[in-house]
């Protein structure tokens, strides 16, 4: 079971910085998540979570995967 937790976990972070890396190089705003202060009155924070999701998502379904793969074994 913690095998399981730590290889969707990973797929997680791997998926994420994926998608966000590819935001940024190729200027797809949909993917990127940013962070910038703009008054005094105080900050403003903007992005998108699409890639978190899109990471979540996988991540459910490559645990499973390992899951079973495990159990057939």
């Amino acid at each position: 079971m913690l095998k399981t937790v730590f290889v969707a976990f990973l797929s997680f972070i791997l998926v994420s910085s994926l998608l966000l890396f590819i935001g940024y190089v190729f200027d797809i705003t949909v993917f990127q998540f940013t962070f910038y202060e703009e008054t005094e009155a105080g900050f403003v924070a903007g992005g998108s979570v699409i890639p978190f999701m899109l990471a979540i998502f996988v991540s459910y379904f490559v645990g499973n995967a390992y899951q079973r793969k495990r159990h057939s074994h």
